[in-house]
């Protein structure tokens, strides 16, 4: 317990799904908690339901795709708290699809929503890290940005840019103690998921896609986003304070892909 006392944690994605469930969890072990999310409701629901068990949290409205909207909510963090500690990026959208259904409006929000809300949060951050004495990065990744996916590239693109963006900060910053790293899930169940069983249906549907991802996971089902949060709180404590440049992976087969629905 208390693994995050009288520290300040910025999560984005935090209205439902892991980042929900990370925000509450990090509100119990001592953290004042800034909820980041498009969804207005379902933001503020998360950062009320922290107050109302006697934690600390206040919500940012962000578009993670907008520098803008990221250097406002650096500014309401600090406003509000006075120090960031922990920065998750969390928030991502599923992926367009296959090379030839896939837009250019889609490839851009892809690498908009993911790379800028890690590049550009950062960025502002980053003087009030270095003010701090240092801080914790983490983004979430996937095992798709660990292997090919021409099920949906953009995303796989998305993805490993986020690894190689958590490298470079934690190359370029270590002397500023910023600690960077990324979790690489694999299926995990969460309100986002049937966005991307549902994104290739002429190729392969939902059902068998599910049961394929499981089939592919040692241990046999989903995973919770519950289990996120607690690899989450780990990284991001003091638990946690020599460990940088990491790519936190799931445990699941990763097999050579030979057609598109024999890849997530």
């Amino acid at each position: 317990m208390n693994r995050l006392q009288d520290k300040v944690a910025v999560i984005t994605g935090s209205g439902s799904g892991m980042g929900a469930s990370a925000a509450k969890l990090f509100s119990r072990e001592g953290a004042k908690v800034v909820v980041v999310d498009l969804n207005a409701d379902a933001g503020q629901s998360v950062a009320d339901d922290i107050n109302k068990s006697g934690g600390e949290a206040i919500f940012v409205q962000v578009d993670t795709g907008k520098e803008a909207d990221l250097k406002r909510m650096v500014d309401e963090s600090i406003k509000a708290f006075g120090r960031v500690d922990a920065y998750w990026h969390n928030a991502g959208i599923a992926g367009a699809g296959a090379i030839s259904e896939t837009s250019e409006e889609e490839y851009d929000l892809q690498l908009s929503i993911h790379l800028k809300g890690g590049f550009f949060g950062f960025k502002h951050l980053l003087p009030h890290m270095i003010k701090n004495g240092g801080g914790s990065v983490l983004f979430t990744s996937s095992v798709s940005g660990l292997k090919p996916s021409p099920a949906s590239p953009s995303y796989s693109i998305a993805k490993s840019g986020l690894n190689i963006l958590a490298q470079c900060i934690a190359l370029g910053h270590g002397k500023d103690n910023i600690r960077a790293n990324t979790i690489c899930p694999g299926p995990v169940e969460t309100p986002l998921w049937p966005s991307f069983m549902n994104r290739n249906p002429d190729i392969i549907s939902p059902e068998v896609l599910t049961q394929k991802f499981i089939e592919r996971v040692p241990l046999g089902r989903l995973i919770q986003p519950e289990e996120i949060a607690d690899a989450a709180l780990f990284l991001c404590s003091d638990d946690a304070k020599m460990i940088s440049g990491v790519l936190l992976l799931s445990l699941i087969h990763i097999s050579e892909p030979t057609r598109p629905e024999r890849i997530s």
